[in-house]
């Protein structure tokens, strides 16, 4: 059953000016009335029953008022006559396009608790005891009134007395009118509840919800208040305690609704990613004398690949990439609050995710970090359902400029034709140039960012993507590397030119990613140099490679191939596939290397990278976790772990 809004009294005062019945907990009047509609919804609570009118903007009111009596008048007729189920239902049709229905009951109730559907008796409610004779719509007193007591014109049309008026008069009963306002419906706690971890509520209301309307409460089961917050992180205190959240309209005092209680589990235990985070907030500060960077402020990025449930979603997949963690473990409904206690430990300004479904960015993620962090998601495509995502805290940046990119969009443009022709895909297995790509979904994300709390006052540029996966695609990563980071040029350019700065001097670039890629590989040479000859190697796998399901124990599988006079590094330019104006990034972990992000029972490397332009200097990373951590529970992910990478963290 859907939660129940509880009702309280309310006077009005001036009872010299009005003689009336006021109760504006019971009685009210909702008018939506949005510039973009035609039409302005009411909504009236009246002595326990509900009616709702959906009118044209611009009539007058006194048309209003007359359908709103025949309204009311039909109400009476079908409620004398013991109809109640016609009464109460919303979907049977009727003419002039009102609904009428019977409210809920006064008190707040939880879902689940049983009830009666009114709790007011059409016999003594006042539809019912009108004077004797004809009902007809003139037995109805109704004007709209100002909020000192005077009648509006009938001739002023709906939309204008809906912003204006104050009080809907029926019969000397008063009606409070709302504008614009929501009602919440019901609420849920979102997930479950885990010690340590975040917990959000998800509120349903009839209209576009403002927050700062509300007012959020969580509770124990003695009704004893524990935090006010959309977000809630249960203490050690509350494990195996039972609680619940109560959400009030500050505007509509007696609209309170109630969630289900929801128990509180123990959270694993994980002493590793505690003390890797820990050591990263202790390490010593490196200095730095950079034009670039604050000297008071760091700037601390994250990147994360938080494995989508779409690769774990079936048991083929489970027993491919993981057959040693159970089914519980995998479950998003686990994985969401580690994920979440994850990143709120670090407490990055910047966070890149990779392998964002938009089930869990809707439902968990944007709803936890929305209040701390603007956000951008970018999905690959609908079958997947995930893709890049970028959270940026609020009140540090502006965002000037955003671009989203699709790989296999971008390289099938004219201006990347000759590139195409010098690399030799014409001899690469199955190639046609109008479908090879198109099984290729990988999306660049950029960004062109002013801090406004930098002390230096210069520009930033970020850009976020996860790479093609597949250990013999390495000509595909390499080939979306450069379209990247051409495109990504062009990018700086325009953002350049149309705020006016030098990109050399008054700007930063980090990019972040699960660049699926080691660092003997042509993809990171492209990246820290901002070339590769075109005759690199890794062009080669595309002679023999075939689009296919990946089998993880063939990720340290060699992959053959032969060509003779292969030059690896020729000093000639025009051998060289060169990004223009890209002088190359840095590995913000060089001199720093980590054994590995990615940690399966088959496979083990670094796949993930936080890259900088040369300007910028790392003042500390966080560290990875060592072999014997990973193999706990033989590998990623796990009970305590909830991905099969681990972030990554730099402060600048």
């Amino acid at each position: 059953m859907p939660c129940r809004a509880t009702r309280s009294d309310a006077t009005v005062g001036a009872q010299d000016q009005q003689n009336s019945t006021s109760d504006l907990g019971t009685n009210y009047a909702l008018f939506k009335a949005y510039p973009d509609s035609e039409n302005v919804t009411i909504t009236l609570s009246w002595l326990g029953h509900e009616v709702n009118m959906d009118r044209k903007r611009n009539e007058p009111i006194g048309t209003t008022i007359t359908r709103l009596k025949r309204s009311l008048q039909k109400f009476v007729n079908v409620t004398s006559k013991g109809d109640k189920n016609a009464v109460s239902d919303r979907n049977a049709p009727s003419t002039s396009g009102v609904q009428v229905k019977a409210s809920q009951d006064s008190g707040v109730k939880t879902k689940g608790e049983s009830g009666p559907t009114s709790t007011v008796d059409p016999s003594s409610s006042g539809l019912a005891s009108q004077e004797a004779g004809p009902k007809v719509p003139g037995n109805f007193s109704i004007s709209f009134m100002t909020n000192t007591f005077k009648p509006f014109d009938l001739q002023q049309t709906l939309v204008e007395v809906a912003h204006e008026a104050s009080f809907l008069s029926i019969n000397d009963t008063l009606l409070k009118i709302f504008n614009n306002i929501f009602r919440v419906m019901d609420v849920k706690i979102g997930h479950k509840a885990v010690v340590g971890c975040p917990v959000t509520v998800a509120i349903h209301t009839d209209g576009p919800c403002n927050y700062k309307d509300l007012l959020v409460e969580w509770l124990d089961e003695k009704d004893q208040p524990l935090y006010k917050g959309t977000v809630y992180i249960p203490p050690e205190a509350m494990n195996r305690r039972r609680m619940k959240v109560r959400v009030s309209h500050k505007k509509m005092t007696w609209n309170i609704v109630e969630s289900k209680f929801c128990k509180v589990v123990d959270a694993p235990r994980n002493r590793w990613q505690h003390e890797r985070v820990a050591h990263f907030n202790s390490a010593p500060v490196a200095t730095t004398a950079d034009p670039m960077q604050s000297d008071v402020r760091d700037l601390r990025v994250m990147s994360f690949n938080i494995l989508s449930p779409t690769y774990v979603s079936t048991d083929e997949a489970i027993q491919r990439f993981f057959p040693y963690c159970p089914r519980e473990w995998l479950d998003s409904c686990y994985r969401n609050p580690l994920i979440l206690r994850e990143i709120l430990m670090v407490k990055p300004h910047i966070l890149c995710v990779q392998e964002c479904a938009t089930s869990a960015y809707r439902d968990y993620i944007e709803p936890i970090l929305g209040s701390q962090y603007h956000s951008w998601l970018t999905i690959k495509n609908t079958t997947s359902d995930e893709g890049c995502c970028i959270f940026l805290q609020r009140g540090i940046f502006d965002i000037l400029e955003s671009q989203s990119l699709t790989f296999k969009e971008e390289v099938r443009k004219p201006e990347y034709r000759e590139v195409l022709a010098r690399i030799g895909v014409g001899n690469w297995l199955n190639y046609n140039e109008v479908t090879y790509f198109n099984r290729y979904h990988t999306i660049f994300q950029m960004l062109c960012l002013k801090n406004t709390l930098d002390d230096k006052n210069n520009y930033l540029f970020l850009a976020n993507t996860h790479l093609y996966f597949h250990p013999n695609g390495r000509h595909i990563r390499l080939l979306q590397t450069y379209v990247m980071l051409n495109e990504l040029e062009r990018f700086k350019e325009r953002c350049a030119q149309r705020y006016g700065f030098d990109i050399d001097t008054e700007s930063s670039t980090i990019i972040c990613g699960d660049f699926n890629s080691f660092k003997t590989e042509g993809t990171f040479h492209l990246m820290a140099n901002g070339w590769v000859p075109y005759n690199h190697e890794d062009f080669d796998f595309g002679l023999k490679y075939v689009h296919e399901k990946f089998n993880p124990s063939q990720q340290r599988a060699p992959f053959h191939f032969t060509r003779s006079g292969t030059v690896y590094y020729p000093l000639e330019t025009k051998e060289r596939l060169e990004v223009e104006n890209c002088k190359g990034y840095q590995d913000a972990y060089s001199g720093r290397e980590l054994p590995f992000t990615n940690y399966v029972k088959t496979f083990n490397g670094t796949l993930d990278y936080i890259f900088h332009s040369k300007n910028l200097k790392v003042k500390r990373c966080m560290p990875g976790i060592s072999e014997k951590d990973a193999q706990e529970f033989e590998g990623l992910p796990s009970k305590i772990y909830p991905s099969d990478h681990i972030s990554i963290a730099v402060d600048f």
